[in-house]
């Protein structure tokens, strides 16, 4: 009988390890990349209609549910306003958001997905066909389950003369003296910017002092670094890119909160 009691208690913590194994297993990230699919809806979208920005977030061919954030940024080619709207959920690791368009014309969408700590971004052109409502700008009205703009900035923000778009994600909140992981996406001809010498350099409003903090590619075409800012207050983050001719910055506005 006690042999029999042994054997069962062996048993029992074998399964016990093999099961608590698994889970470990199961609780590991994965190391291969969130992919993302782009569609439009209409596919020939009119001037004063309803668009929906749609893309399918998958990993190894899963959906993705909890990605961290999902966003469209859309403008009209040659003008520099961009307008920047959030994505919501829908099911299987589809993301939505609406946006009406009043002028037609020529346009760019980018989309940005950060899930799993990776960030996708591709940028579509997209045509607005029809008689367009408004011939002063693009001005989106606001319809019913619409996404509103979370803000609007020009396209200086993204395409320089080097032909780079940066794409710069610091954490939120940012918080006065506590260790602040900086991340920059850099993309050329629709293509991760990969292998170049990216570094950022940091300053408090008009201090003379600067900061320079040399940045490592975690992902092709992303570039992090982690910085401490000693003090609330208004920052200035300046992002420096170099590759063969290739010698480009641009800067970005960091709020900093109290501890």
């Amino acid at each position: 009988m006690k042999r029999y009691l042994f054997s069962l208690l062996v048993l029992l913590a074998a399964m016990t390890a093999a099961c608590g194994h698994n889970h470990q297993e199961a609780a590991l990230p994965s190391a291969d990349p969130v992919a993302a699919d782009f569609a439009i809806l209409p596919k020939e979208p009119a001037a004063g209609k309803p668009i929906t920005f749609s893309v399918k977030v998958t990993q190894n061919g899963e959906p993705v549910n909890d990605a961290k954030e999902v966003k469209f940024e859309w403008w009209k080619d040659g003008q520099e306003q961009h307008v920047t709207i959030p994505a919501s959920l829908q099911k299987d690791g589809v993301y939505t958001a609406r946006q009406t368009i009043d002028e037609a014309g020529s346009y760019f969408v980018y989309y940005h997905v950060t899930a799993r700590d990776f960030h996708n971004m591709q940028k579509v052109a997209f045509t607005v066909g029809g008689q367009s409502a408004s011939s002063a700008s693009p001005a989106h009205a606001q319809h019913p389950g619409e996404a509103t703009a979370e803000h609007e900035h020009e396209a200086a923000e993204h395409a320089h003369a080097s032909g780079v778009d940066f794409h710069f994600m610091p954490p939120t909140p940012v918080l006065a003296g506590q260790p602040t992981p900086l991340m920059v996406h850099l993309m050329k001809d629709n293509a991760s910017f990969t292998k170049a010498a990216v570094r950022f350099e940091i300053w408090q409003g008009s201090a003379a002092e600067h900061t320079f903090v040399e940045a490592r590619e975690e992902q092709p075409g992303q570039y992090s670094a982690e910085a401490n800012l000693p003090a609330a207050g208004s920052y200035t983050v300046k992002v420096h890119v170099e590759k063969g001719e290739i010698h480009d910055h641009k800067s970005f506005p960091l709020a900093v909160q109290p501890k």
